[in-house]
């Protein structure tokens, strides 16, 4: 038989009891100011959506005959265009609205204008030609590129969200230059590689054309206006 005295009880630590209170406390904090973030974004009506996001990557060369990957652009908001050379039709309207855009918003250190070509033909020199001849600085923050055929016109469907290019039937060629149909509009892309914006700027309606002016401007304002106030903004440091 056992005759040693029965061992005395441990007492309870409060922390115990207090450690797991305090963390459901801090994640009850935690979710409600996400429900107030949430609901301050959601009844933004000025916020523009997102459309889709750019997962991969693209190797593309530029007017300057350099390689480049538009991976070299990550955290900096993109304007980008769809045009080719030889262009009869919209493409150097295009360009010459995003001129003018440029004019606008060049300094601001975090956005990039790019311009892609469909036609697989068109090189560095006709590209910079291009770009001269619409009056296009060599210096300024505008690539104009071109890279494999199928792999941009992939790039630029899936994950642009431009729509796909069509040949144009040759009964309705302006000229033998006038192989492709293609969309003219201009995507906006976020600093997080979000598609924010689809603009189609060379509207044919005037009253049209004029909204989507407004709007890319406006979208613009509102992206750099997020990009500053990202805690991971490596574009307005560079």
């Amino acid at each position: 038989m056992n005759d040693s005295p029965p061992s005395a009880k441990t007492p309870l630590n409060p922390w115990t009891i207090w450690v797991p209170i305090i963390i459901a406390a801090l994640g009850i904090v935690v979710f409600y100011n996400y429900l107030i973030y949430r609901s301050r974004i959601d009844n933004d009506v000025n916020r523009p959506p997102i459309y889709g996001r750019l997962e991969k990557d693209l190797e593309l060369t530029e007017r300057s005959g350099k390689a480049v990957h538009l991976s070299d652009l990550k955290g900096k908001i993109l304007v980008i265009s769809w045009v080719f050379t030889r262009c009869p039709r919209g493409c150097a309207a295009v360009i010459a609205k995003l001129k003018k855009l440029h004019e606008e918003f060049g300094n601001e250190p975090g956005l990039q204008f790019v311009s892609v070509t469909l036609d697989a033909d068109d090189t560095p020199e006709m590209m910079q030609k291009f770009a001269r001849g619409l009056g296009i600085k060599d210096d300024a923050n505008w690539w104009f590129v071109n890279g494999e055929k199928e792999a941009v016109r992939k790039f630029m469907t899936s994950q642009v969200q431009f729509r796909p290019v069509q040949d144009m039937p040759e009964a309705d060629r302006l000229s033998p230059d006038d192989k492709y149909m293609h969309d003219l509009r201009v995507a906006v892309i976020d600093h997080r590689g979000h598609v924010r914006g689809l603009e189609d700027i060379l509207n044919a309606d005037p009253e049209a054309q004029k909204f989507w002016d407004e709007k890319i401007r406006k979208d613009l304002r509102y992206l750099l206006n997020e990009q500053k106030k990202s805690p991971y903004n490596p574009a307005a440091a560079n």
